[in-house]
């Protein structure tokens, strides 16, 4: 949670999201650019459902499973 503390709001929700993908996937490290859920909400746009539930990948393919897991988190974490 530290280190999402600027997000305000989405820090609980970044914070579940980093524990399953990895925190640098989230915010960038060396060539890995950040991602266009950071992007999003550092320029304000708080309308960040896609982005949340794109991280539904697995070896390169998509699975219902994390899709629907992502969305479910979403919508338990999301303070509009």
């Amino acid at each position: 949670l530290v280190t999402f503390r600027r997000f305000g709001r989405d820090s609980l929700l970044l914070a579940v999201l980093s524990y399953n993908v990895g925190e640098y996937r989230l915010l960038g490290y060396g060539k890995q650019p950040k991602s266009r859920l950071i992007r999003k909400l550092e320029s304000g746009d708080r309308d960040i459902r896609g982005e949340y539930t794109s991280f539904c990948r697995y070896r390169g393919k998509e699975l219902k499973a994390l899709r629907l897991r992502r969305k479910v988190e979403f919508y338990l974490f999301y303070i509009p």
